[in-house]
């Protein structure tokens, strides 16, 4: 049990780490260039980067069978789905 959990922490990092580094590299790309998609980008990834988080440990709990906080997850990640589906058909 404490082999898998600290994989799923090893996972977490990564995943939050990666964000962060590529959102970063964006933006001061971005910055650097004066090129607005770029920039664009850096913020898309940042906000995409927690959502990766509640991905990753969804598939996590379900892969160790912690069934009531993997339905848990789950339902977060579906709160979060619905919530970004509103917001794009909001956008004019």
């Amino acid at each position: 049990m404490k082999g898998e959990a600290g994989s799923l922490d090893r996972a977490i990092e990564l995943v939050l780490s990666g964000g962060v580094i590529a959102s970063g590299a964006c933006l001061i790309v971005g910055l650097v260039l004066g090129s607005s998609p770029t920039l664009r980008w850096g913020i898309l990834l940042l906000l995409a980067t927690p959502v990766a988080r509640v991905v990753v440990v969804t598939l996590g709990l379900f892969r160790r069978r912690d069934w009531l906080f993997a339905s848990i997850s789950l339902w977060i990640l579906l709160v979060l789905a619905s919530a970004a589906s509103v917001g794009l058909r909001l956008r004019p």
